[in-house]
């Protein structure tokens, strides 16, 4: 193979109602990881997965750890991986939201650059961790084709940091889609210096 690929792919649908789950631990539901399962399959098929990475999050650690036992292929978890950590908001259903809460999320989603959740993660302090992740994926494993089960927010900033994108633009969160269970793949020649290409986004196959 003159390429490696790199599949970026976002945890299945979770259990629980409409909220930022950031660090908070909830676990894909049913539907979800079904759906999950059959994309990863489906992806298997098509081009043999031969290295997985996970976030250590359990609505993306759990179905790693299942195909990783199933098809006997190394994992590794990389703790850094986890979705931006949203403090005071993270895993409280919006429906429980108050008026005061409701006007500081909305500054989030105007200027994350600059606005976040109390007690929660910087828009910086989650690019620097995430771009850190990736330069360890992209560097220290040199695996045909590596899956990474991951979250939204991270396969954002991944984009982002690619395309020399500003990750600062609120845009990027509020107009770039990323399903659930959906896949982004990016292609690496194995010729010097090659720069990564990213070949879809938010593909769903099912």
């Amino acid at each position: 193979m003159n390429k490696r690929i790199i599949t970026l792919m976002r945890h299945g649908k979770v259990d629980g109602p409409a909220a930022l789950y950031g660090h908070t631990n909830i676990a894909c539901s049913a539907d979800g990881l079904r759906e999950l399962h059959n994309n990863i399959t489906s992806l298997h098929q098509l081009n043999p997965i031969s290295h997985i990475v996970s976030s250590p999050l359990i609505r993306c650690a759990i179905p790693a750890q299942e195909f990783s036992a199933t098809q006997q292929l190394p994992l590794q978890i990389i703790d850094e991986l986890k979705e931006m950590h949203f403090g005071c908001w993270d895993g409280i259903p919006f429906d429980q939201f108050g008026a005061e809460q409701w006007l500081t999320l909305n500054q989030f989603w105007e200027t994350p650059a600059t606005a976040h959740a109390p007690d929660g993660e910087t828009l910086e302090q989650f690019a620097g961790r995430i771009i850190r992740s990736w330069e360890q994926i992209h560097t220290n494993i040199t695996a045909e084709h590596q899956l990474v089960i991951c979250h939204g927010g991270v396969i954002r900033i991944i984009i982002a940091h690619l395309l020399n994108l500003d990750w600062r633009n609120a845009r990027l969160f509020r107009q770039l889609n990323i399903d659930y269970a959906s896949n982004t793949r990016i292609e690496i020649a194995t010729h010097q210096n090659a720069l990564p290409v990213i070949k879809y986004i938010g593909l769903n196959p099912v």
